[in-house]
């Protein structure tokens, strides 16, 4: 049975959750706002890596984005994934479970817009730099490498992957955000995109990332009730 007191605390809780929702939302769209100005930079941000790039790095770029792709971040979750349900432990697994969630949706919703895009990567020296969407010169252009930049699969996966971790209401959280930084680096490094280009897929990948943990927290007398009885804690 549940008391007066504890409806009305409910309410509060669910008003102030609503608040903090709307007020996400508005700093999400004001951050793509601010992602579509990265297009001005675009050139600079060639420019700099351009002068600034070595051998070794573009290498060590390499090895970094190689891992940040979708399959290999499956693959080391997965026998994490494995591991929680064999112990029961409900929390971590969720937590892995939306981890790689975040990063499935987030790289099919980056991939489904490039796809339409045509954007030239800054090494497809084959053609002038721009965007040629689903044709060029009569011939399509889906599964196109080379036209398939804008925006960054890789980021938007890594990022959907790694902010399920940032997001959370947990100390020193941000710091998950870091390796993700590297990541859009080094697709950048190795001259695969342009800054708007990881900008964006980043964008995507918070989104979502966040879009997912809302969905998996249970309303505020389920989360306090599921609390006390199991002894965990929402992700």
């Amino acid at each position: 049975m549940i008391s007066p007191n504890e409806e009305n605390a409910a309410r509060q809780t669910q008003t102030a959750a609503g608040l903090q929702r709307r007020g996400a939302i508005l700093l999400f769209l004001a951050l793509g706002a601010l992602c579509g100005l990265t297009f001005l930079c675009d050139d600079a941000a060639m420019r700099f890596l351009a002068e600034h790039r070595t051998k070794g790095l573009k290498n060590v770029a390499g090895v970094i984005s190689n891992f940040g792709d979708w399959p290999w971040l499956m693959a080391s979750a997965l026998p994490f994934l494995v591991w929680a349900w064999w112990k029961k432990r409900r929390t971590l697994f969720r937590l892995v479970a939306l981890m790689m969630i975040a990063s499935t949706l987030a790289g099919l919703a980056a991939n489904s817009l490039r796809l339409t895009t045509g954007r030239t990567r800054p090494n497809n020296k084959a053609v002038a730099p721009g965007w040629y969407g689903l044709r060029h010169e009569g011939k399509w252009l889906l599964g196109k490498n080379k036209f398939a930049s804008f925006p960054s699969g890789h980021t938007a996966t890594a990022v959907g992957f790694l902010a399920v971790l940032g997001l959370r209401r947990r100390p020193a959280a941000w710091l998950w955000f870091v390796p993700a930084v590297v990541m859009a680096l080094s697709r950048m490094i190795i001259d695969a995109h342009h800054l708007s280009d990881v900008c964006f897929g980043a964008w995507i990948g918070v989104v979502v990332a966040w879009w997912c943990l809302e969905k998996a927290r249970p309303p505020a007398l389920a989360d306090e009730r599921s609390g006390v009885e199991n002894g965990e804690t929402s992700v």
